[in-house]
């Protein structure tokens, strides 16, 4: 299914209305004003729908943090089928497709908020992923932890030992959220634990996406994980 991206802003209230009937009806509602808000913090929209339906979709913002080029994942949601994991890759490959254009000849941080292990997977073609297992964040990794957070304006809950969010009275976290996409294995499943984002739960992770790997592919359909 083809994946077309555009400027946030221009999503219609008919499109605004689908989006947010899409992310209850997967488990994650948010009220109209979160989801208002949500899109004048991300200016970038993937949508992937075939003649009928809504696929999937992806929030997403390229931008510098202190000076360092980001992808940044912002509220997603796949509906569930056998098109699930092409769908998220395809939405996620577009942002890549789209920074290899504005970040050329950088390394980027990439990073999101994720309650699933088929999304933290999706980590594994990055490099210095953080939270990663059996591995003790240094000052640096944490302190880029707190900025994301911030970012993502959910820092009043955040623990930077743990990369994660904790839960809020009546608030969903704008997750990229693949609870229906079947990838991800033990060590992921146990990383993410058990998130309930539509209290407000989350992880916060990131990794590195070298600026050949980001023009050569991680842009293309078949990025395969890191050994």
């Amino acid at each position: 299914m083809p994946v077309e991206s555009r400027d946030s802003i221009s999503l219609k209230p008919v499109e605004l209305d689908e989006i947010g009937l899409f992310t209850a009806g997967v488990g994650l509602p948010l009220a109209e004003e979160q989801l208002d808000h949500h899109v004048e913090q991300f200016p970038l929209v993937a949508i992937s729908s075939d003649d009928t339906e809504l696929q999937g979709f992806l929030f997403g913002s390229l931008e510098r943090i202190g000076g360092t080029p980001c992808i940044l994942w912002g509220l997603g949601a796949i509906r569930k089928g056998r098109n699930a994991r092409p769908t998220l890759e395809e939405l996620v490959g577009e942002l890549y497709r789209r920074a290899a254009i504005s970040f050329p000849d950088e390394d980027v941080l990439v990073a999101g908020r994720i309650a699933h292990p088929a999304a933290y997977s999706l980590f594994g073609v990055l490099s210095d992923v953080c939270p990663r297992p059996k591995y003790a964040p240094n000052g640096e990794e944490r302190a880029w932890g707190r900025r994301l957070a911030r970012r993502f304006g959910c820092d009043a809950r955040y623990d930077d030992r743990t990369f994660k969010v904790k839960k809020a009275p009546k608030t969903s976290e704008a997750v990229l959220d693949s609870r229906f996409v079947k990838m991800g294995g033990k060590a992921a499943a146990d990383l993410v634990g058990t998130l309930e984002p539509a209290k407000g739960e989350a992880l916060i992770a990131y990794g590195w996406a070298m600026a050949e790997q980001l023009a050569d592919s991680l842009a293309g359909p078949k990025a395969k994980p890191k050994k």
